[in-house]
């Protein structure tokens, strides 16, 4: 926990932060967090707090225990420095339980369910819609086996744009594009295909703009950097355009963010490939 607040103040004052989200941290793990961040936390009227995404398990009365005692010592003026819980994730189960997940967690707290990618899961998202919270949905992870298909993400995404639910993706996305990376750090990890967060992002902004579904998978799969085209003007596919309000339509009302487990990897990658 030290290292990841440490890391994540330094991103803060970095030159890349207006690219950084939300500290995401397991409700259970508060604690660790509160003194972790003490020393770096800012107070005071004006200070700018570090927003938070909470991550619940199966104890929703206890996770709302601790977000709730965590929010009232960490206001602008209190000793523990300014914080907010302002985002909760929770695995999306059945109805009733996501029901009362959105009970648990009312507004402003912005809730995200995690879809499983099982057949079917389109049933959970219709759930996500009517409950008006948002989706999550995990695009690998360390073994190739955690990497659904390409067409089951793009039905997916298809499905979130239906019915006007906003996403946020996570595992596996650590480079920009598509490719055969290792799964790990460790020096044997094995290799297997990733799918990168720009080929999500212009997968899902070609999808909101009625693209076939066929065409979205191989944008997905994607592979080659001359295949696409930044301008100042909007992105280019193969003879395929967005312009720049697709784009910005796409990160706030579909695609709005993604986590990976590393912060300076996919951003050094994005500048390497001359996007930032």
């Amino acid at each position: 926990m030290k290292s990841a607040v440490r890391n994540y103040a330094e991103y803060r004052a970095g030159i890349d932060r207006d690219i950084l989200g939300r500290f995401v941290v397991p409700s259970s793990r508060l604690g660790e967090f509160a003194d972790a961040s003490r020393a770096m936390l800012e107070r005071g009227a004006g200070s700018v707090p570090w927003c938070l995404t909470v991550l619940v398990g199966d104890d929703l009365a206890e996770a709302r225990r601790a977000i709730l005692e965590f929010t009232s010592t960490h206001m602008s003026d209190s000793e523990g420095g300014h914080s907010l819980c302002d985002s909760v994730e929770m695995r999306a189960r059945d109805e009733q339980q996501m029901t009362e997940a959105v009970k648990a967690f009312q507004r402003p707290l912005h809730q995200f369910f995690e879809v499983s990618l099982e057949p079917g899961f389109e049933r959970t998202l219709e759930t996500v819609s009517s409950l008006r919270a948002s989706a999550k949905v995990r695009t690998g992870g360390v073994t190739p086996d955690a990497f659904p298909s390409s067409e089951t993400i793009v039905r997916f995404v298809a499905k979130c744009n239906e019915l006007g639910i906003p996403f946020k993706a996570t595992a596996g996305l650590h480079h920009p594009l598509c490719g055969t990376y290792p799964l790990t750090y460790a020096t044997s990890a094995p290799r297997a295909t990733m799918y990168g967060y720009v080929n999500l992002f212009l997968a899902s902004a070609f999808i909101r703009k009625g693209i076939a579904e066929d065409d979205a998978r191989a944008i997905l799969d994607e592979s080659s950097t001359n295949a696409f085209s930044f301008r100042e003007s909007g992105v280019s596919w193969r003879g395929n355009e967005l312009n720049r309000d697709d784009l910005r339509m796409t990160r706030s009302r579909l695609f709005t963010s993604f986590g990976s487990c590393s912060f300076r990897e996919p951003v050094d990658e994005a500048r390497e490939l001359g996007l930032i």
